[in-house]
């Protein structure tokens, strides 16, 4: 019982400490709160019975997700613990590495060091080795970085994205910075969809009416999205450890997406729960030209881009 008090008052210790000098919501600001919350009271409450582990898990992150967006301050999202957890973690070790070797490109002055500068949607921790941007958004840099290099061409070239797992936003975001201005899909659960709507429109991506950014969790509407790409687009899918946390049924109705698409960019790691993903995207994922490269420094994740036959 004391454990469970103890528990409930880091939580709420945690929304406190998020919220603290946060000035009065704008006109423009509590519109977008409103949006958020009147999407989550229509989410019903996840049931975590009867489900895998992991499928507890991400059930149990949508009801807490749900939860803090009707009762904290959306503005200080990105300080919130489910989101902290599992998308903006601080204080890793890898982010002195990731930003040294953004800092090393070639292009850092030209494109990168722009990028990675952050907004204030969200709140988010600025990093102590560079107050211009935050932990996550340099991690992600990074990946993009590397998966734009094996891609051979930048996403200002890009035509269309499809994002598996989209998390807060954030790379969406990057790719926009990036000069990205073609159709860009996010296809996620359903309460983070309405958080990634919330952050997309607080940092000015997404505009009212703007019909080339598309959230979506309804798989049969993703369907109908990839099918009306032009052949002619250059279009890639993009998942960042996110389609090797998903259950093997679901990744074998997304390959066949992929297979529309054409090109792909996906970041996984080695193992996930039960199963090895090493072994799935060597003998269970599309054949065709494909480069991976291992990301050493995380332990062994692992970087594959390549195009469906």
């Amino acid at each position: 019982m004391l454990s469970s008090l103890r528990f409930r008052y880091r939580r709420w210790a945690g929304i406190r400490e998020a919220s603290a000098g946060l000035t009065a919501a704008s006109h423009d600001e509590r519109a977008l709160i409103e949006e958020l919350r009147a999407g989550c009271r229509a989410l019903p409450v996840a049931d975590t019975n009867g489900r895998t582990p992991n499928e507890a898990d991400w059930a149990t992150a949508m009801n807490r997700l749900r939860h803090l967006a009707l009762h904290a301050d959306p503005r200080a999202f990105l300080r919130w613990d489910v989101i902290v957890e599992r998308m903006a973690v601080r204080h890793s070790p890898l982010t002195p590495i990731e930003l040294a070797a953004l800092q090393a490109r070639p292009d850092w002055e030209s494109r990168w060091r722009r990028a990675i500068r952050e907004c204030e949607a969200g709140r988010p921790f600025r990093y102590a080795g560079w107050p211009d941007s935050s932990e996550p958004l340099i991690q992600t840099a990074y990946t993009l970085a590397r998966l734009e290099a094996l891609a051979g061409r930048p996403v200002s070239q890009w035509d269309a994205v499809v994002e598996f797992g989209g998390g807060f936003g954030s790379l969406c975001r990057l790719m926009h910075q990036l000069g990205f201005r073609g159709r860009y899909v996010i296809f996620d659960l359903p309460p983070f969809s309405l958080l990634q709507r919330y952050f997309l429109r607080s940092a000015g991506v997404l505009r009212e009416a703007d019909d080339r950014i598309v959230l979506t969790s309804d798989l049969s509407e993703l369907e109908r999205l990839v099918a009306a790409l032009p052949p002619s687009a250059w279009s890639v899918f993009v998942a960042c450890w996110s389609l090797s946390e998903t259950p093997l049924a679901l990744r074998d109705r997304i390959r066949s997406l992929v297979e529309r698409i054409g090109r792909y960019a996906v970041v996984y790691q080695e193992r996930y729960g039960e199963v090895d993903n090493v072994d799935y995207f060597a003998t269970r994922w599309l054949t065709g030209t494909r480069h991976t490269q291992p990301i050493v420094h995380r332990g062994g994740d692992h970087l594959l881009v390549g195009s469906a036959p």
